[in-house]
């Protein structure tokens, strides 16, 4: 075996499939912080939706503010869904070992986290429970990039 056919059946290091696994886990969360947005919005922030309609003209009973605000949650679930299948794809090829996957990661990895922030502050639907879930996201998002530059990534990276 030459050490061309070595290198390239040596074994995956452990901090690559954890920024793999970890890549996973961030979005696992991103869609359990939808999901408790949706549940959590109260009939305060729903009059506020109103006020904030009639203000600028428009009239919107409690059920229109509630069917707007699902809407849009639909639509918001389907843009992250296929946000989710590229950053997943993208996961898999830096699994592979493709160093370009790991710069895509890492960038968008640090534009997940500067938007995520936010709701760690509290300023988002869903109150304590969501701001809980974007500090997690957070943290998975920060492991993935993490782990994925570590000494053993770097080396596998190098092959």
């Amino acid at each position: 075996m030459t050490s061309q056919e070595q290198d390239s059946a040596a074994p995956r290091p452990g901090t690559v499939d954890g920024a793999f696994w970890a890549g996973i886990a961030a979005v696992v969360v991103g869609f359990a912080i939808l999901v408790t947005s949706f549940l959590m919005v109260s009939d305060a922030e729903l009059q506020v939706v109103i006020e904030e309609s009639a203000a600028q003209g428009q009239l919107l009973s409690p059920e229109q503010a509630r069917a707007v605000y699902t809407g849009v949650l639909v639509l918001v679930t389907a843009i992250v869904a296929v946000i989710a299948a590229l950053w997943i794809m993208f996961l898999f090829f830096l699994r592979k070992g493709r160093n370009w996957a790991r710069i895509v990661v890492t960038a968008v990895g640090a534009v997940w986290i500067l938007l995520t922030l936010p709701s760690v502050t509290g300023g988002s639907v869903g109150g304590a429970a969501a701001a809980l879930l974007a500090v997690l996201q957070v943290l998975t998002v920060a492991a993935t990039i993490v782990l994925a530059y570590l000494t053993p990534s770097n080396e596998y990276f190098r092959r």
